[in-house]
């Protein structure tokens, strides 16, 4: 017997969420995040917000369509074994959504992995789903440790965006870990 599964956008959204805030908050391979004894940047949230916005609109370009419904959040990381940083440690996650007409899914996503590509970012994840109508592609910036993921949804009439941060220390006068 053959199980296929379709995600729907709300699981594809948690299951890549939570692939982004594993790899943004823990240090491994040869990633330039700080190793567990490392400071970590003082950041201000308005700084890597912009960041997270400056990456949105980039995917955007590539992809050749707008952004719908971009919004950000924080919060504290957490670590390997799930534990919830109690020192201000925080990281942002930025969500938004491409309107893209499911012929175009699986040529928008490559042409978004082929522009990081040739931007010299690591591609995490590339993947067509079993149907062959929908996929997911994921990459990591190596100097600012920037995941963002894109994976198309349930009814195929869209492509979610998912941006993950590393972990920052706040800076003086604010705390993102706690909004």
């Amino acid at each position: 017997m053959t199980c296929t599964r379709r995600w729907s956008w709300r699981t594809t959204a948690v299951v890549a969420v939570v692939a982004l805030l594993g790899t943004a908050c823990t240090p491994g391979g040869d990633s330039v995040s700080p190793g567990k004894e490392d400071p970590l940047e003082i950041k201000a949230a308005a700084e890597v917000n912009s960041l997270a916005e400056e990456h949105a609109e980039a995917v955007s370009a590539a992809a050749g369509v707008p952004l719908e419904n971009w919004r950000t959040n924080t919060a504290p990381c957490v670590g390997r074994g799930g534990e919830i940083a109690d020192d201000g440690r925080w990281t942002l996650t930025g969500f938004a959504r491409l309107p893209v007409a499911p012929t175009e899914q699986i040529a928008t996503l490559h042409r978004v992995r082929d522009s990081w590509r040739e931007q010299g970012h690591e591609i995490t994840e590339d993947r067509a789903f079993t149907e062959g109508d929908g996929g997911v592609v994921s990459m990591r910036e190596a100097a600012t440790s920037v995941t963002i993921s894109l994976a198309t949804n349930a009814s195929r009439d869209r492509i979610a965006l998912i941006i993950a941060t590393d972990c920052y220390q706040p800076a003086d006068g604010e705390d993102p870990a706690n909004p």
